[in-house]
């Protein structure tokens, strides 16, 4: 799948192609975190307004299970298509820059 250029150096498109696999894969899984994170924010229960009492936090893998059990598993995943297509995108961008940007600099600095 890696094509090489002439001097053996991956090129850029391959650098835009595994970084948009790479990040998008990395979102997808850190879906359900940020799915917890968001919903830990706008909780009001625990927010520290004297309302919450006495009443004991539940912890992250207990708020994760409270939702997948009431919302389903898919609720874990809910906004994961734009930020996987915003993360396959820069990071498209950012591995094809670096690999271009890694070629030229090496190439400023080789001895002829």
């Amino acid at each position: 799948m890696t094509t090489y250029q002439r001097d053996g150096k991956k090129s850029p498109a391959d650098g835009a192609v595994y970084g948009a696999m790479s990040t998008a894969i990395a979102q997808l899984a850190t879906t359900p975190l940020d799915v917890l994170r968001n919903r830990i924010m706008a909780d009001s229960k625990f927010k520290g307004d004297g309302e919450s009492g006495d009443r004991k936090k539940p912890s992250y893998l207990e708020r994760l299970s409270t939702i997948a059990e009431e919302e389903g598993v898919s609720a874990l995943f809910a906004g994961s298509s734009p930020r996987v297509a915003k993360a396959m995108l820069s990071g498209a961008l950012q591995f094809a820059a670096y690999e271009e940007t890694k070629q030229k600099i090496s190439e400023m600095f080789t001895i002829k």
